[in-house]
Formats: structure tokens, sequence, C-alpha cells
């Protein structure tokens, strides 16, 4: 492929989110030259017509992409799991964590995800064995960035889930990082997830329908250089095969 662009996308409202600007909406592609205009307008209005509200702050960002710089990674296999209740999504996030991530950084990633005051605009870096916090960015948290999927995915695929699996395998992919504990920041999306093993483990009822804060928490093995970890997640353009 030749020809190939990374195109992000950030909203916010109340200004900037480095200005204290609430965090509404952020996506991206890597797409080829003559869908960048399609693309982004799709994202715009996006960043306009969110659940959680409209942006007053919009930026895009494009940036060519040299086939050379692309990792090409499989796609997670996928596990759908039902469950009926918060308590029993959960018993089963944290049974299926448990066996790459001790007992209490599972707990503490779940302590920690749900006393957020506000969404995070990345992830929690969190040791898998001891529960520390590894990253020093706060609320902004280890961003995932420069990462798109090849290929056709499956048609009951909606956006969310598109989006997830992409960023769970790229981060999945990583060296030193044994697991993944995610739920949504959409209000009317109650869906969340746990990647571990190779398995992206959609789970439902992960939080309470409403509920605007989400997050998510990478785990990494002991001893594992945190710093080329995040360069890896923030600036590595992985391309996932579906």
């Amino acid at each position: 492929m030749m020809g190939l662009y990374s195109i992000r996308m950030r909203g916010a409202e109340g200004g900037p989110h480095e200005k204290g600007g609430r965090h509404i909406s952020g996506a991206e592609r890597i797409v080829e030259e003559q869908e960048l205009e399609t693309v982004a307008s799709s994202l715009i209005q996006r960043a306009l017509h969110h659940s959680k509200g409209k942006s007053d702050f919009i930026n895009i960002r494009i940036d060519a992409v040299s086939e050379n710089d692309i990792t090409y990674v499989d796609c997670l296999a996928i596990e759908e799991h039902q469950t009926t209740s918060l308590e029993s999504s959960h018993t089963l996030a944290k049974d299926i964590l448990f066996s790459v991530v001790s007992h209490s950084a599972v707990e503490k990633a779940f302590t920690e995800l749900g006393a957020l005051p506000d969404n995070m605009r990345g992830a929690i870096l969190m040791d898998a064995e001891t529960g520390n916090r590894l990253d020093d960015h706060h609320m902004r948290g280890v961003r995932v960035s420069h990462m798109d999927a090849i290929g056709n995915a499956q048609e009951s695929m909606n956006t969310h889930m598109r989006e997830a699996l992409v960023l769970a395998t790229k981060v999945q992919s990583c060296f030193g990082i044994v697991g993944e504990l995610c739920w949504s920041d959409d209000p009317d999306y109650t869906v969340g997830y746990v990647a571990c093993n190779g398995v992206y483990h959609r789970i439902p009822h992960m939080k309470e329908l409403g509920n605007p804060i989400g997050g998510r928490v990478f785990f990494v093995k002991a001893n594992e250089n945190s710093k080329e970890i995040v360069d890896y997640l923030e600036n590595t353009t992985v391309l996932v095969r579906w």
C-alpha cells in the first residue's frame, strides 16, 4: 500500500484539553490519500454529535505514514460473554485477569477506575504484580495512537467494538504488557472488555447505564521498561489484520 496517512481527531468542550477542556471524543484512522476528505468529515461530525456533548474545540491532525514504519499484527481472538449484572460482569472480568495479573493488582485496577473523578484521555499503566502505577501522566494517562485495521471486519461489529478491538490488539502486541481492563466513557454504552492471552473478552454490564466515566488499565510485567512501552503505544504505527 502506498500513500497512507494517519488522521487523528480529538474534541473537547470548554476549550483545548491542555487548558482544562472536558474530553468529548477522540478517534483516528490510517487511510489512503483519496479517503482523507471523507474520513475527516466523519470525524468532525462525530465530535459535534456525541452522546457526551458537543465539542467546541476540535483538533484534526494528518501525517503521512511510511510503509517502512508500519508494524502488522494479527487481530486478537474474540470471545463474547453473557452476564446479567454489574456484579457478575466484574466477577467474570476479575477471574479472567487473575490468570495473568495478581489479585491485588486486579482489585487495585477496579478501585482506581471506579474512583475516577472524570474521564482520563489515556490509560493507567500498572505493575501486574504490585498494582503500583508506572506512568506519571495523571489524568492524561498513556494515549495509544497510530493504529487502524486492514481487511473486512465482521458485519455485526459496531464502531465501539471495532475501535476497541484495534486498540486492544495493539496494546497486547506490546512487549511487557500481559493484560488490559476497559469500559467505555460513553454513557449509553455499558459494554467493556478484558484482553489477555491473545483473546479479547467482550463483557456486557461493566458499568451502569448513564455513567459518563470510563477508563482503561494496562498491566505490565515486573521490571519492564515502562518508557519504551509508552513509546511503542503512543508512537509506533500498527495495522491490525482482521
